[in-house]
């Protein structure tokens, strides 16, 4: 083989090379990436969906814990009368 085959030969391959790397960037990588996005999104909306059901859940267990507490000294009122 000449150098010119040569290099003809790598300008080939390496335009072929350009073209799989190319396609298997829009086939595959992009909407993998455009999957992960909306999980990562779907993901930040469910924590703050989460979050939010906690906080209302520690208030009610707040409220809750005031009425056990009341209840337990109107008991101990009661029964030392």
């Amino acid at each position: 083989m000449t150098l010119q085959e040569i290099t003809w030969l790598i300008a080939v391959i390496s335009f072929v090379g350009s073209i799989a790397i190319f396609l298997f960037k829009k086939i595959v990588i992009e909407p993998l990436q455009k999957s992960i996005n909306s999980l990562n999104d779907t993901l930040k909306d469910f924590k703050l969906s989460t979050d939010r059901k906690i906080s209302l859940i520690e208030d009610e267990l707040d409220v809750l814990k005031e009425k056990t507490t009341r209840h337990d000294e109107q008991i101990k009122t009661l029964f030392t009368k």
